[in-house]
């Protein structure tokens, strides 16, 4: 665990290091204006909002794993979403279709957004094999319910918290098998984002889970039937760094659409994965 935590504590050193050079102060925030009678309507309207896309991933890294949980270094994702926000809240759908794995997932996302802090529930739908609408929705081991909190400091430090609260493997137990309580699974990540003049920016991220986190977060297996699996029979325990990354963005700007293209790479100590990311798609 000491090994596992001076590694986090240096990924977090160069964060700091990055951020020394940015700038004193936060990046004012323009404050809204007064609108008079004759505005209201226009206002209003403001107030409704809406955006889709979809992104082709070369895989779903979640977490600093690979939600095929096979360790695939290529496991190609479609990923489309749609939200539909009213000022500051929003619901979001957005759903993966790992193309190798069959790995599918369906997020279904409740946000608040509002200056440098977001706060989500969302519930997450998750299976392997069958077509979506082949299976049980209402199965509950299928899903889970999150919450988290972003918070940003001088626009480029991002700290973020997830914890789990219901999910039907989300348990810790007795020596007899006996369930002893609620894990409540929990993640916790700082990232830094630094601008390279106009050309892209750069995210170093440094996440970990806190504690024993038997919903999300599994140990090595070693090869079985040719292959490499995870165990989530030997759930790691304690606090386990498992999301070390360096990520590259560059948007692009087509009439009314971005097409943002990302190209990362992410190390996993608890798992001692390595994985090669390039990412991009579309919004408007």
């Amino acid at each position: 665990m000491t090994r596992k935590f001076i590694l986090f504590l240096a990924s977090i050193s160069i964060a700091s290091t990055a951020m020394a050079s940015a700038p004193a102060t936060e990046t004012a925030t323009p404050q809204p204006i007064a609108l008079s009678a004759e505005d209201d309507d226009d206002d209003d309207e403001s107030l409704f909002w809406w955006s889709a896309g979809a992104n082709l991933a070369s895989n779903y890294l979640w977490r600093g794993y690979d939600q095929s949980y096979y360790g695939n270094m290529f496991d190609p994702a479609i990923q489309p979403s749609v939200t539909l926000g009213l000022g500051a809240f929003y619901v979001d759908l957005w759903y993966n279709y790992s193309t190798i794995s069959t790995y599918q997932e369906l997020d279904m996302t409740l946000g608040f957004d509002y200056e440098n802090l977001s706060i989500t529930v969302y519930d997450v739908w998750c299976d392997y094999g069958k077509a979506f609408w082949q299976n049980d929705f209402l199965d509950d081991e299928n899903h889970s319910l999150t919450a988290t909190i972003d918070y940003t400091l001088f626009d480029r430090l991002r700290l973020h918290w997830g914890t789990t609260f219901l999910h039907s493997a989300d348990w810790l137990y007795n020596e007899d098998g006996s369930k002893k309580r609620r894990a409540f699974s929990s993640y916790f990540e700082i990232a830094y984002t630094q601008p390279v003049k106009d050309l892209f920016d750069i995210e170093i991220t440094a996440g970990a889970s806190p504690w024993t986190a038997p919903f999300w977060c599994a140990g090595p297996r070693k090869m079985v039937d040719g292959g490499y699996e995870l165990d989530f029979d030997n759930i790691p325990q304690g606090f386990n760094v498992t999301n070390l990354s360096l990520m590259i963005t560059r948007e692009f700007e087509v009439g009314a659409a971005t097409i943002p293209v990302n190209v990362g790479y992410t190390y996993n100590p608890t798992t001692n994965r390595h994985y090669a990311l390039i990412k991009t798609g579309f919004s408007f």
